[in-house]
């Protein structure tokens, strides 16, 4: 028996030693009973590029070889494939995975869990290090350096690997974006050339087309600006395992810089974020570092990527407790297997690779190092949390679901995925001092038993905060460099390369008002009877029993309501909208919109009652049944003011120079939320389209100047014919400059820098007998007009006009770009910027903001029979500004009709 282990040892080390050659880490010890990634794969990480089905096979070989991982698949794309988490530790750690995770459990709760008991547990329990992976699939040095960590953990036996594995359960999330990888993947093994690829940075496989170089999913949404909008499955599921295990360490991976970027962060930093934070990840920085420094490789921190707004998968994160960290590496991706720096020298996909690596070991390394501390500090972020809470000047937040409870309860629902409290009121209550967003001063205000109440007090403060709070704020250094380069700008000419104002992303982003919800914030905390919730709530909708005679009604107030209309369009019911009130024979009072669904003129509808309630009944909006067009006040349901709607068929531009994320999220609403038909169109065949197979066409966001030039004349007199003869077209932020065009000319509105209205008017009103004697002006130089990054601002809405059906007069819009649009002359002006208090949070320059009053945010102008209706910014915005999203919808399937 001995001398059988003896020979067993001998082996064991003799195999240990004889390992595969794995320079990724230096003076690694590996043992060979586990796989390399050669051994299964056919190459070695970074020769090659590796498919998800690979990857899959791959995990599903070290699951079987390993003691050291469990494998757990939590989701699945919307392409099908299989999301996976790596849960890697010591085999006496994963016996014990439950107790770990309900020890870290207990440290997010301050309330219930003692600061001795919290310090017990941070001695004791391993810390949980979540490295996520391949969030942007095309930046592909990400996926392979999870594949080699993995390898690494399961088959290193080298002291750092061992006191990880002990002290540390890992977390890898291989891979968070699998529909966006693999799509990057087969366009460049489709595109490189030579066995290496070629360097050349002009080469095609640096510069993928249009849908295989974006890092974003199936529906071309940005799965790093999501983690709090949760609008994408992935999302979802990310969010939810997130929470199931609370990691204390969070490293995204993503690329490609000039050089390696790490952390410290790069101002701004979120303010509701504690010191500790960015103590931790300078300590881990520091670690990366001096990895770095080892191999003489260079590197970048503190610059770019910030930590501000909370969308992100490092600062998301970070709202929860975690040290939430971005790192990017500089090779692999659109620079392919190697590629041609500014200095001529060659980076390659391994180094890249191995550049992620390091930064991830060193991560683990810093991480088991610091556990104890950072374990207790995970548990203070919320202790603390509860500490500011009763120094907060609002003291909660009440939503009240009466205008629109199917939203209420989706947005109920959103906050619990973020393990945000939230409270039923069992009873009425009176709040002291309480406002809404549009306000600046508060009131007494009564509240109705129903409401919802989330209160300021609780462990999830700082996130909550980070998205309710009325206007977030940025550090006053960061300002002080950001307004200097403004000023300084402006004193260089317009083609000088100008210094970045240092903005990374929006400024602005506030849940209630984003989702349209009646939303209040009080200074006192409401004395009331409650209910916690742990469920999306149920409501009850009125569904009649009977058929009627004449109609079924519904009013069209509420997103379900919208929903209901593009599903009875799409289906070929023939539907009218009323544009004036009026009440029925019973007494019900039915606004301006309402959608009338009569039995005479459908007909041809198969199970026409069945079908309606039952549609109804699912998205959750209340029928009511007439037998007569007669009202007892108000318009009468044969009148002229009741508009039958013609189906809209609609096209979508799309591909270059279309934005990726604007087509993706008109593609996602029509097809997963209001389940409406379209057909998307290419530029590069747009003059053998037959335009008139359509009577609605959107341009997503687009640059204006690249579109008239792919056009060309014949294309530009071709839209303009479809348009003058009964054609609408819709378009977004950019693609809004089109119209305004020399040689488009498809309406009066002009952007707000490309010369005065006020010179035109003055031009148009003089005879031309004095023209010619008057010595004609001086022509101002064009005005600047800066970019707004991401602020929300106040539009007043005409009611009387049909693309306002559904809202009241007033609502929050998100401004995201340089453009400022003046008012249409012959055409309508249906939103327009408020006259003041435009700015009602996020950033804008103060000569800025002076510009925006009275200016357009929408625009309808009839052509011919046809017309052009024109968003200054993007309704659809990240999928998350859910409160204008019945705006766009409008402009869709009203349009035809009016």
């Amino acid at each position: 028996m001995k001398k059988s282990i003896i020979i067993f040892l001998s082996f064991l080390i003799i195999s240990i030693c004889n390992a595969d050659d794995f320079k990724f880490w230096k003076n690694g010890v590996y043992n060979t009973y586990i796989p390399t990634p050669k051994q299964v794969l056919g190459y070695e990480i970074g020769d090659f590029i590796t498919e998800h089905y690979e990857m899959e096979r791959y995990i599903d070989t070290l699951a079987k070889s390993s003691n050291r991982i469990k494998v757990v698949k939590y989701g699945e794309s919307y392409e099908r494939r299989g999301m996976y988490l790596l849960l890697i530790s010591s085999p006496e750690n994963l016996s014990r995975l439950d107790e770990i995770r309900e020890n870290i459990k207990k440290l997010t709760d301050p309330r219930i869990t003692s600061e001795s008991e919290a310090k017990k547990i941070s001695e004791s329990n391993p810390i949980i290090v979540w490295l996520n992976y391949a969030i942007d699939g095309d930046e592909t040095c990400a996926f392979e350096a999870g594949i080699l960590v993995a390898y690494q953990l399961c088959a290193g036996e080298d002291e750092t690997t061992k006191r990880i594995l002990k002290d540390a359960v890992v977390i890898i999330n291989l891979p968070h974006n699998p529909d966006s990888h693999q799509k990057a993947v087969s366009w460049f093994k489709a595109t490189f050339v030579g066995k290496y690829g070629n360097p050349d940075p002009y080469a095609s496989e640096h510069r993928g087309d249009w849908r295989m170089k974006t890092n974003y999913n199936h529906y071309l949404i940005d799965l790093n600006r999501d983690a709090f909008a949760c609008s994408q499955i992935e999302t979802q599921k990310v969010v939810e395992q997130f929470h199931y295990w609370n990691p204390q360490v969070f490293a995204d991976h993503h690329g490609e810089t000039k050089n390696m970027f790490f952390v410290p962060y790069a101002p701004p930093v979120n303010q509701n974020l504690p010191a500790t934070t960015k103590k931790w990840a300078k300590v881990i920085g520091l670690n990366i570092a001096r990895g770095f420094d080892d191999y003489g490789w260079s590197y970048y921190t503190g610059e770019v990527f910030d930590l501000h707004y909370p969308g992100y998968w490092d600062s998301y994160p970070a709202l929860n407790g975690a040290i939430g960290m971005t790192f990017e590496t500089d090779a692999g991706g659109r620079k392919g297997f190697q590629f041609e720096r500014e200095d001529e020298t060659v980076i390659t996909f391994k180094e890249g690779i191995h550049h992620h690596f390091i930064a991830s070991m060193k991560t683990l390394e810093a991480s088991v190092n610091h556990k104890s501390e950072i374990l207790f500090d995970f548990y203070k972020f919320r202790q603390t949390a509860l500490n500011e809470a009763k120094m907060e000047r609002y003291k909660s937040f009440v939503i009240v679901p009466d205008k629109d409870r199917e939203k209420t309860a989706r947005f109920i629902d959103l906050c619990l995925k973020h393990k945000i409290e939230v409270f039923e009121a069992k009873e009425s209550f009176t709040s002291q001092n309480v406002r809404s967003y549009f306000e600046k001063t508060t009131t007494r205000r009564n509240f109705p038993k129903g409401v919802y109440i989330i209160p300021m007090y609780q462990p999830q403060k700082r996130l909550l905060k980070a998205l309710f709070e009325p206007d977030p704020q940025m550090e006053e250094e960061f300002l002080r460099e950001a307004k200097f380069a403004y000023e300084y700008n402006k004193k260089l000419g317009k083609n000088v390369r100008r210094l970045p104002l240092g903005f990374y992303d929006v400024t602005a982003w506030n849940l209630p008002i984003a989702w349209g919800i009646e939303c209040y914030l009080t200074e006192d905390s409401p004395k009331v009877k409650v209910e916690k919730i742990n469920q999306k709530p149920t409501f009850e909708v009125d569904v009649p029993n009977d058929t009627p005679k004449y109609a079924y009604l519904f009013k069209y107030d509420t997103d379900a309501s919208a929903k209901l209309l593009a599903k009875l369009l799409d289906s070929d019911f023939k539907l009218a909208v009323a544009t004036r009130y009026f009440y029925s024979e019973s007494g019900d009072y039915f606004p301006r919109g309402t959608i009338i669904v009569r039995v005479e003129r459908n007909k041809h509808i198969q199970d026409f009652h069945q079908k309606i309630k039952s549609f109804a009944k699912e998205l959750g909006v209340s029928l009511y049944s007439v037998n007569t067009a007669y009202t007892e006040r108000g318009i009468d349901l044969g009148s002229n003011w009741v508009i039958e709607l013609k189906k809209p068929k609609v096209a979508v531009l799309t591909e270059e120079p279309v934005s990726q994320t604007s087509y993706g999220a008109i593609w996602y609403l029509f097809e997963q939320v209001y389940e409406y038909s379209f057909t998307p169109i290419r530029w590069d065949y747009f003059s053998s389209v037959d335009l008139y197979r359509y009577n609605v066409l959107i341009i997503p966001d687009a640059n204006a100047n690249q579109l008239r030039n792919l056009l060309g004349d014949g294309g530009v007199k071709k839209l303009k014919e479809w348009v003058s003869n009964g054609g609408v077209l819709v378009t977004l932020r950019n693609a809004s400059v089109f119209p305004t065009l020399k040689g488009v000319e498809l309406t009066t509105a002009k952007l707000l820098g490309e010369g005065s209205s006020e010179e035109d008017e003055y031009e148009d009103e003089k005879p031309q007998a004095v023209k010619d004697t008057v010595k004609p002006r001086e022509k101002k130089p064009a005005e600047r007009v800066e970019f707004t990054p991401g602020a929300i601002m106040r539009v007043k809405l005409d009611t009387l006009h049909f693309l306002s059906l559904g809202y009241t007069d007033e609502i929050a819009v998100h401004v995201y770009s340089n453009l400022i649009f003046e008012r249409s002359k012959d055409g309508a002006n249906p939103g327009v910027f408020a006259d003041k208090d435009v700015r009602i949070s996020g950033f804008v320059w103060e000569d800025m903001e002076k510009k925006f009053p009275g200016k357009a945010y929408l625009i309808d102008e009839p052509v011919g029979r046809g017309r052009v209706i024109m968003f200054a910014d993007d309704p659809n915005f990240r999928l998350y500004w859910q409160s204008l999203s019945r705006l766009f919808l409008n402009s869709v399937l009203f349009s035809p009709s009016f």
